[in-house]
C-alpha cells in the first residue's frame, strides 16, 4: 500500500509543479510524512529525488533539500547507486540556488547528519563550501567550527576524525580569499584546540566550546598542521593600510602578537589546561619584556631589523607549545643577537643574524622555517659580502654532505659486492674441500673393504641404528630447533634493520634537498633585492653547478635555480648595476671555464645568457652618457675588444680542444646578438684556420664565416684579404690529402662566392685575387678529384670569373 501510495504521488507530481510555492511546500511535508512510513528505503530516496528534480523553482528546491537531509537522519540509503543518484541531483540543484542564505541553510541541514552519514554526501558539501559567497563567509566558518566541536557519538572514532578533518579542510578553502580578520579568528580557533583542552565556555573566547566527543590525538595533530598553514597565510595578510607591512593588523601590530597575547589569558584560566606542560615557562615569559620594548616604538620609527626581531621572538614563543627544548635554543640565540644589535657592540651583527636564520632552516619546525624566510626579506636590503658568503657557504656545505653520502653509498655497495664475492669464493673453496674429503673417505672405505671381511647382518643392523632418528633425545632436538629459530629471527631482524637504514638515508636526503631549496629562497631574495650586480655575479657560478648536477634528488633544486635565473633575466634596467671591469677579473673566467667543461646543455645555455646579459649592460652603460657621434666612434674599438674578450676563450677551446663540450650554435648567437664583435670574430677565426688544427675544426670555422657573411655587415669587409688567404691555405691542405673531400672543397669555393656577393650587394670595393689564391683555385679544376665531381671545376671557374 505504501509503495502504491508513493507511485500515485510520483505520478501526480507533474500537475503539482505548476502550483504555488505554498501548495508545493504543503504537499512536500505530507509527502515526507507518507514516505517515512515506508520500509523500502531506496524507493523512498528515489521518489524524493524525483520530486526534487520536478520542482520548478530554486527556492522551493532548497526547501526540499533541507527536508531531504532531515529525512536522511532516519532513512539512510544503503545502495551506492542511490547515494550517487541523490548526490548528483542535489549538487545540480544547489548550483542553481542563488541565495547565499539558502546555501548556508542547506549546508547546516547536511552537516547536522551524523559523521557516518554526512561522509556519504561529501560532494554536496564540497559544492556548498567550494565557492562560498563573500557575504556568508562568517556564517559558513561558524557553522563548520560548531560542526567540528560537536559531533554525535553514533560513529566510530575514525569516521569522526575524518569528518572533523573535512570540516577543517572546508574552513581552509573558505578563508584563503577572506579578510585578514577571518583568517585570524580561524588561526586562534585552531591554536586553542591544538594546545589546550577546553573544559567550559568562556566569554573572552566565545567561538570555542568543549568538544563532544573529545578530540582524538590524530585530530589534534591535524589541528596543528592546519594551524601552521593558517600562520603562513596570516603572515602575508595586510590589514594595516598605512604601513602595508605583511602580517600586520589594523593597529599596526603583528597578527601573531595578538595571538600570543591571547595565550597569556589562556594560561591564567583554569578552564583551559594545556595538553602538554611547559617546563621553561620563565624563558617564555621573559621574551615579553623584549617584545614590549620593541612595541614601545611607533610603527613608523621601527627599523626593518626591529620588525624582524619581534617576529623571531613571537614565533619562538609559539614554538614553546610544541617543541620546548628547541624553542629555548632559538630564544637564547635570538636574545644574544638582539643585544648585539641594540648595543652596537659588534659591527657584523647582521652576519650573526643571517647565520642564525640559516641554522633555523635546518629545524624540524615548518613554522620556524617559514618565519626565517620572512625575516630574511626584512634584513636583506643592505647585506654585506660576509653575510652573502655565509649563505653560499651553507649551500656548498649541503652539497658536500650530499657528495659524502653518495660516496658512502657507493663504498657500501662496493663492500657488499666484495663481501658477496668473498662469500661465494669461500663457499666454492669449502665445496672443493668437502668434495676432496668425500673422495678421500670413499678411497679409505674402499681400502678398508678390501682389507676387512664383511661383518654380515649385524653390521647392517648397526648402520640402521646409526641413521634412525626415533631414538634421538628430544631435548637435543628442541635445542637445535631453538638455535635455528634464533638464527632465522636474527636474519629477519638484520634485513629489517637494513631496510630501516635505507629509509632513514632516503629521508635524510629529502631533508637535505628541502634545506637546499630554503637556502635558494634566501639567494632568490638577495638577487631580487640587489639586482644584477657584482655580488650577483659572484653567486651565479655556484648556481650553474647546481643545474649541471646529475643527481635525481636535485630536480627540485634545479627547478628553483632555473626560477632564479628566469627572474634575473627579466630584470628592468634600474636593477642592472653590475661592474663590467670587476666581473672580467674573477667572475667571467669562472663562467667561461664552466661553459668549456660542462656537458649539460641547459646549464651551458644559462651561462651563455648570463654573459650576454653582462655584455648588454656594458654596452648600454657606454652608450648612455655620450650622445655625440664623435665620442661614440672613439669608444667603439675598446668596447668591442672588451666585449669580445668575454667570448674569445670559448672560441679558442672550440677550435683547439678535440673533446670540446661547446657547440657552434653558441657562436651563432654571439654573431647575431653582438654585431660589434664581428670584425674581431672574423680575425680570430681566420687565424685559427691557418693554425695546425684538425680539418674538422677548420671546416667549422668555414661555417662560422659563412654565418658572419650572411648578415652583410660592412665592418667585415676590411677582412676579405684575410678570409681569402685562410681559404687558400685550407684548400692547399685539403688537396694534399690522398683522398680529398669534395664537400670540403665545395664549401670553401662557396665561401669565396658569398664574400664576393656580399661585397657587390653593399657596393664595396672587391679586392682582386693575389697570385697564391688564384693558383690554388685554378689547381682545383685541374686536380684528379675534379674528374669525379664535375661541379668542382665549374665552381672554380665561377670564382675566378667573379674576381677578374
Amino acid at each position: 500500500a505504501v509503495v502504491s501510495t508513493q507511485s500515485a504521488i510520483t505520478a501526480g507530481l507533474d500537475s503539482c509543479t505548476s502550483s504555488s510555492h505554498f501548495k508545493i511546500k504543503k504537499a512536500s511535508k505530507h509527502f515526507f510524512s507518507v514516505m517515512e512510513a515506508g520500509e523500502n528505503k531506496n524507493t523512498v530516496i528515489f521518489t524524493m529525488v524525483h520530486f526534487l528534480n520536478c520542482l520548478p523553482d530554486d527556492k522551493v528546491g532548497s526547501f526540499v533539500c533541507k527536508h531531504m537531509a532531515e529525512h536522511l537522519k532516519k532513512a539512510h540509503p544503503s545502495s551506492p547507486d542511490c547515494i550517487t543518484y541523490m548526490t548528483d541531483s542535489v549538487s545540480a540543484r544547489i548550483s542553481k540556488v542563488e541565495s547565499s542564505e539558502a546555501k548556508v541553510s542547506i549546508a547546516r541541514s547536511f552537516l547536522a547528519l551524523s559523521p557516518r552519514r554526512a561522509s556519504c554526501f561529501h560532494e554536496i558539501l564540497d559544492s556548498l563550501f567550494g565557492n562560498c559567497p563573500s557575504d556568508v563567509v562568517d556564517d559558513c566558518v561558524s557553522l563548520l567550527e560548531s560542526s567540528f566541536i560537536t559531533s554525535t557519538n553514533d560513529a566510530s572514532s575514525k569516521i569522526t576524525t575524518e569528518f572533523r578533518s573535512d570540516c577543517l579542510s572546508w574552513v581552509m578553502n573558505i578563508i584563503r580569499h577572506s579578510s585578514p580578520k577571518v583568517v585570524y579568528q580561524v588561526t586562534k580557533f585552531l591554536f586553542i584546540y591544538s594546545y589546550f583542552e577546553v573544559k567550559a565556555e568562556c566569554v573572552e573566547f566565545s567561538q570555542v566550546k568543549p568538544a563532544e566527543p573529545k578530540l582524538s590525538p590524530a585530530t589534534i595533530e591535524i589541528c596543528k598542521a592546519r594551524f601552521n598553514s593558517c600562520l603562513k597565510l596570516l603572515s602575508i595578510q595586510i590589514a594595516d593600510v598605512k604601513s602595508k607591512r605583511k602580517g600586520t593588523a589594523e593597529d599596526g601590530r603583528y597578527w601573531v602578537y595578538h595571538l600570543m597575547s591571547s595565550s597569556l589569558v589562556l594560561f591564567t584560566n583554569e578552564q583551559f589546561p594545556m595538553l602538554c606542560d611547559i617546563t621553561g615557562f620563565e624563558e617564555w615569559t621573559s621574551l615579553w619584556s623584549v617584545i614590549d620594548e620593541i612595541e614601545a616604538k611607533s610603527p613608523e620609527s621601527r627599523s626593518n631589523e626591529d620588525w624582524a626581531f619581534e617576529l623571531l621572538f613571537l614565533h619562538a614563543g609559539i614554538l614553546f607549545f610544541d617543541e620546548q627544548e628547541q624553542a629555548k635554543v632559538v630564544l637564547n640565540d635570538v636574545f644574544q643577537c638582539y643585544e648585539k644589535h641594540k648595543t652596537g657592540s659588534t659591527e657584523n651583527w647582521k652576519s650573526i643574524l643571517v647565520d642564525l636564520l640559516i641554522s633555523i632552516l635546518s629545524y624540524e619546525s615548518l613554522m620556524l622555517r617559514n618565519m626565517a624566510n620572512e625575516c630574511f626579506k626584512m634584513v636583506c636590503h643592505d647585506l654585506d659580502s660576509e653575510s652573502i658568503q655565509l649563505v653560499m657557504t651553507a649551500l656548498e656545505s649541503s652539497d658536500k654532505d650530499d657528495d659524502d653520502e653518495e660516496m658512502e653509498d657507493d663504498s657500501e655497495s662496493d663492500e657488499s659486492e666484495g663481501d658477496d664475492n668473498e662469500e661465494s669464493s669461500d663457499e666454492e673453496e669449502i665445496e672443493e674441500d668437502e668434495e676432496d674429503e668425500e673422495e678421500d673417505e670413499e678411497s679409505d672405505m674402499e681400502a678398508d673393504d678390501e682389507n676387512q671381511e664383511p661383518v654380515g647382518e649385524k653390521a647392517d643392523d648397526e648402520a640402521d641404528d646409526d641413521i634412525n632418528l626415533s631414538d634421538a633425545d628430544e631435548e637435543e632436538l628442541n635445542e637445535v630447533d631453538k638455535t635455528l629459530g634464533a638464527a632465522i629471527k636474527g636474519l629477519l631482524n638484520l634485513k629489517k634493520d637494513k631496510k630501516n637504514e635505507k629509509k632513514q638515508k632516503a629521508l635524510k636526503k629529502v631533508k637535505m634537498v628541502q634545506f637546499k631549496v630554503k637556502i635558494l629562497d634566501f639567494i632568490e631574495i638577495i638577487v631580487k633585492d640587489i639586482g644584477f650586480s657584482s655580488a650577483t655575479m659572484n653567486i651565479l657560478p655556484r648556481l650553474l653547478q647546481l643545474v649541471a648536477s646529475p643527481s635525481v634528488t636535485s630536480v627540485p633544486v634545479c627547478n628553483k635555480v632555473l626560477g632564479i635565473f628566469k627572474n634575473m633575466f627579466a630584470m628592468k634596467s634600474d636593477k642592472l648595476t653590475v661592474n663590467f671591469e670587476d666581473s672580467l677579473k674573477t667572475d667571467v673566467p669562472a663562467i667561461q671555464e664552466f661553459i668549456s667543461k660542462t656537458a649539460n646543455r641547459k646549464a651551458q645555455q644559462l651561462a651563455i645568457k648570463t654573459l650576454f646579459m653582462l655584455c648588454k649592460v656594458h654596452l648600454n652603460a657606454s652608450e648612455q652618457p655620450t650622445k655625440k657621434k664623435r665620442k661614440v666612434s672613439k669608444n667603439v674599438t675598446p668596447i668591442a675588444d672588451t666585449i669580445y674578450s668575454v667570448f674569445s676563450p670559448m672560441l679558442n677551446d672550440f677550435f683547439t680542444n678535440k673533446n670540446t663540450k661547446q657547440d657552434k650554435n653558441i657562436f651563432f648567437q654571439i654573431i647575431e646578438r653582438f654585431p660589434i664583435v664581428r670584425p674581431n670574430f672574423v680575425q680570430d677565426v681566420t687565424t685559427f684556420i691557418n693554425q695546425d688544427i684538425t680539418i674538422y675544426a677548420k671546416m667549422q670555422a668555414i661555417i662560422l664565416l659563412q654565418r658572419v657573411l650572411s648578415f652583410a655587415d660592412t665592418s667585415v669587409h676590411s677582412s676579405q684579404d684575410e678570409i681569402l688567404g685562410a681559404l687558400s691555405s685550407l684548400l692547399t691542405k685539403i688537396l694534399e690529402n690522398e683522398k680529398p673531400s669534395p664537400h670540403h672543397i665545395r664549401e670553401c669555393l662557396k665561401l669565396c662566392l658569398k664574400l664576393h656577393a656580399v661585397s657587390t650587394k653593399l657596393e664595396l670595393t672587391v679586392n682582386p685575387l693575389n697570385s697564391d689564391v688564384r693558383n690554388v683555385i685554378e689547381s682545383v679544376g685541374m686536380s684528379q678529384i675534379a674528374g669525379k665531381f664535375p661541379d668542382l671545376p665549374t665552381l672554380s671557374r665561377k670564382v675566378l670569373s667573379c674576381y677578374d
